[in-house]
């Protein structure tokens, strides 16, 4: 009967350490990936609400929406051109409120608490409106090629005729004379922007949200196998505190130490992973400037699931350690007790 119960011991040993480590991670993806605090963490950490700016113009560039009731000093504008009109337009702390809303709202979407993804462009309007508009502006008009003659005088034309100021540099004198114009337009484009710009919307059918809900389900219920394979060991060979303390404590010493060598080594190797799965698994209704956030967003997400695998992984090495030790101790004083 003993021949028959290590090895069935030690098989159980193994299979708890590789489900626990795998326990470990699932459970912790669950928790901390479809968290919109676990982002907004991370994006300020990593600065990363400095690419806001692109992101949104990308949305801006990429839309299938008529601009075409824009006045002309917003028509036309490359995607560097409006990055660079929202960086002036917008501060880093309006950023960063911004950039939480679109977290926010995401996950209200992945969570099914929301149909779509947007993001909130009542901050910009109001900065268009503003001072700030215009001198983010006229920093763009002061950034372009100088204005030829023939467009200094079609300005003057416009200045005149209430026009629209044409997309150039123009002389210093004539910048007192058209920030009115500038501002009569930008009030004008921030009045017929929408408050809010819809970045993802649910397909009509097959939603991949409730697949995704299946299977977060099944990674919360993960620890439910190494705690059998661990109570089935226990039952086949756990006959006294001793055996306890070695059985249990050398496979969860073992899973400890895998849990924090892929905590710390793993980041690279399952962030190039992710990154691949996201960009190869992508919906295609999703806008296609988010393909290029991939990056990002996996190497954010990898950081924020490895951190807490860590420190779980060093919580067993110590439980474990401790339970072995302890077993190393009761053995040394049994011994010395049977040699008198």
């Amino acid at each position: 009967m003993e021949n028959f119960r290590n090895p069935v011991a030690v098989f159980c040993a193994i299979l708890f350490a590789i489900t626990a480590v795998t326990a470990i991670l699932l459970f912790n993806f669950d928790r901390r990936a479809f968290t919109a605090e676990t982002y907004q963490r991370a994006f300020a950490r990593e600065d990363y609400y400095n690419k806001i700016p692109n992101l949104m113009a990308q949305a801006i560039v990429s839309s299938d929406a008529d601009t075409s009731g824009l006045p002309m000093v917003m028509q036309g504008m490359s995607l560097e051109a409006w990055e660079n009109f929202i960086r002036g337009l917008l501060p880093p702390e309006m950023l960063k409120t911004m950039g939480d809303d679109v977290l926010n709202s995401t996950f209200a979407y992945l969570n099914l608490e929301s149909e779509r993804v947007h993001a909130n462009l009542r901050p910009l309007k109001a900065s268009m409106a503003g001072d700030r508009g215009t001198q983010a502006v006229l920093y763009l008009m002061s950034t372009l090629p100088a204005c030829t003659v023939e467009q200094i005088a079609r300005i003057s034309f416009e200045l005149l005729s209430n026009g629209q100021v044409e997309l150039c540099n123009p002389p210093v004198g004539m910048i007192p004379l058209i920030t009115p114009v500038i501002q009569g337009q930008l009030q004008f484009a921030a009045s017929i922007i929408p408050d809010e710009l819809t970045l993802v919307t649910a397909p009509p059918q097959n939603d991949p949200r409730q697949r995704l809900q299946v299977i977060r389900f099944l990674m919360r219920l993960s620890p439910i196998l190494p705690i059998a394979f661990l109570l089935a060991l226990t039952i086949v060979i756990v006959r006294s505190p001793k055996d306890w303390m070695v059985w249990w404590g050398i496979p969860i010493l073992a899973a400890g130490f895998i849990a924090f060598i892929f905590g710390i080594l793993g980041a690279p190797i399952a962030g190039a992973i992710l990154e691949r799965i996201l960009a190869d698994r992508l919906p295609n209704y999703l806008p296609a400037f988010l393909s290029g956030f991939t990056g990002d967003l996996s190497s954010a997400m990898v950081r924020a699931l490895l951190l807490p695998v860590i420190w779980q992984g060093l919580l067993l090495i110590v439980i474990g350690a401790g339970m072995a030790f302890a077993a190393y101790f009761i053995n040394r004083k049994e011994k010395s007790h049977s040699l008198f």
